[in-house]
């Protein structure tokens, strides 16, 4: 089996050097691994010097002419969604957000032409964002959030070469084109259209394949195989978890190389946390951390900390007075 990524990047993100970190991981845990990247040939330019290293940890590097128009994102969604038509044979497509933590060797089921897990490991119906995808779906005129309890997220696929798998990609390329002439880039949505609209072809891969960590994946670090980082989550949150933190992020965008603390935590990737991290549950809780209360609180103090300390002190100073 081969294994796919995706990559469109360029000096201003941190996409090259999440990619870098994974497939280290991946090659790290799998030596024989046969990998394989997808480049967009804009991104191919700038991988010289200091973002040059993954070429020693890859099989194989396919370099994608896409169309000028598209912004980089929409080259990123572009690619993933027609993969299918550059990799012959099995292939298991890894996000780049993602630290691989173990042996990926393995034969799925027969009977399994597109596999996933479901997004943040819960049903639709106790999904924190299932209105927004809702949303999303009356606006395109989907109908796979209202028909359907499994959502699966993109971020690792399961594809076996038959058929099958072809035309539900060639579906899912065409779905997320029309998402994007509706302003909708993410290739989620057209990803559950499409599998609602094939009758189901998706099937469900244990959670270990795509542990994330961000969202309810607690339960499923100790098997997993996959940590999905959700990358997106690092520019509201300080991720607790090390490989995927900024600081790490940018010393590999600086000295081009994975430095010998990281990759020895990369030997050990499930206990690669801050020590000083929380965990959190509880609808109460969660509903409050999901709220766009918190963000703005969250925004306020990362970016005007002088007004954060005095909204806070006065509201300490309003419950002692209260409290008397």
């Amino acid at each position: 089996m081969k294994y796919v990524y995706v990559l469109t990047s360029s000096d201003n993100d941190f996409y090259y050097e999440q990619f870098f970190i994974s497939i280290v991981s991946l090659r790290l845990h799998n030596p024989q691994a046969y990998i394989v990247v997808l480049i967009d040939s804009k991104t191919k330019e700038s991988l010289v010097g200091k973002r040059a290293g993954y070429e020693s940890y890859i099989s194989e590097t396919i370099i994608i002419t896409a169309p000028e128009t598209f912004s980089q994102k929409e080259v990123s969604r572009w690619i993933k969604t027609s993969m299918k038509n550059y990799i012959t044979g099995d292939f298991l497509y890894i996000d780049c957000d993602t630290v691989i933590a173990g042996n990926l060797d393995c034969e799925f089921p027969q009977s399994v032409n597109i596999g996933a897990v479901l997004d943040t490991h819960v049903p639709l119906s106790t999904h924190h964002l299932a209105p927004y995808f809702k949303g999303q779906d009356k606006k395109l005129g989907f109908y796979s959030s209202f028909n359907t309890e499994l959502r699966y997220n993109g971020g690792v696929l399961f594809c076996r070469d038959t058929p099958q798998s072809e035309k539900f990609f060639s579906l899912w390329h065409s779905l997320w084109l029309f998402s994007k002439k509706n302003s909708i880039h993410q290739d989620m949505p057209a990803l559950n259209q499409a599998n609602s609209e094939l009758g189901g072809i998706v099937q469900k891969l244990d959670d270990e394949w795509n542990c994330q960590i961000t969202f309810n994946g607690l339960p499923f670090l100790a098997d997993s195989k996959i940590i999905h980082c959700f990358a997106t989550s690092i520019k509201l949150y300080n991720c607790p978890y090390i490989p995927a933190s900024i600081p790490v992020l940018s010393y590999v965008k600086e000295t081009g190389i994975i430095s010998p603390y990281l990759m020895e935590l990369l030997k050990n990737p499930k206990a690669a946390f801050e020590r000083n991290s929380r965990i959190i549950s509880g609808e109460i809780e969660l509903d409050t951390i999901n709220s766009k209360l918190f963000s703005i609180l969250l925004f306020i103090r990362k970016k005007m900390p002088g007004v954060f300390k005095a909204l806070n002190s006065f509201i300490l100073k309003t419950r002692a007075l209260t409290q008397k």
